[in-house]
């Protein structure tokens, strides 16, 4: 089996309870990947409710798909967020579409490669939000959301994530 750790964080308590379903379901072995997930030789599906419950990956379903973020504050001296803790407030929003990527700041570090979302924080949790083409693909970028507060995000996020018009500029009569 094998689950996934949203933004490659474990908690304490995750940790341990990962531990204790290998030792007690599987062969004891822990494997950490690359790909923020951890392998549990031996162990049943049988245990993903548990694993599912204490905060970890274990289905397509998951609205942690395709959501990755840079450090940010405060293990950055730059970002101006805690962007971590603004992805984790809004994983739902969205969920599905194509990939989105949180920057504490314009340096946008572990950005993935491809089309994806970019949210740049501008500091005073408000965020930036474009849809970042892959590169060399000769695509424009989508337009750009600037100065939105985190509450906001959501909406934008999950018509970004959908392929849908970033914003909706309605009719005006004169």
């Amino acid at each position: 089996m094998c689950v996934g750790v949203p933004l490659g964080r474990m908690g304490a308590a995750q940790l341990r309870l990962v531990a204790r379903v290998a030792e007690l379901h599987g062969t004891g072995e822990l494997r950490v990947t690359p790909w923020r997930s951890v392998v549990l030789p031996g162990v049943g599906a049988a245990h993903l409710p548990e694993l599912a419950a204490a905060g970890l990956v274990t289905g397509a379903e998951s609205p942690w798909h395709g959501v990755s973020a840079c450090t940010g504050r405060p293990g950055c001296g730059k970002a101006l967020a805690d962007v971590r803790a603004d992805a984790a407030a809004l994983a739902a929003a969205g969920a599905g579409g194509i990939p989105v990527h949180w920057s504490g700041c314009e340096r946008r570090c572990g950005h993935p490669h491809g089309t994806h979302v970019d949210l740049v924080a501008t500091g005073g949790a408000r965020y930036t939000l474009a849809v970042a083409p892959a590169q060399g693909s000769g695509a424009p970028e989508q337009p750009v959301r600037h100065d939105l507060h985190v509450p906001e995000l959501a909406g934008a996020l999950a018509a970004a994530r959908g392929g849908r018009p970033l914003h909706h500029r309605p009719a005006t009569t004169k």
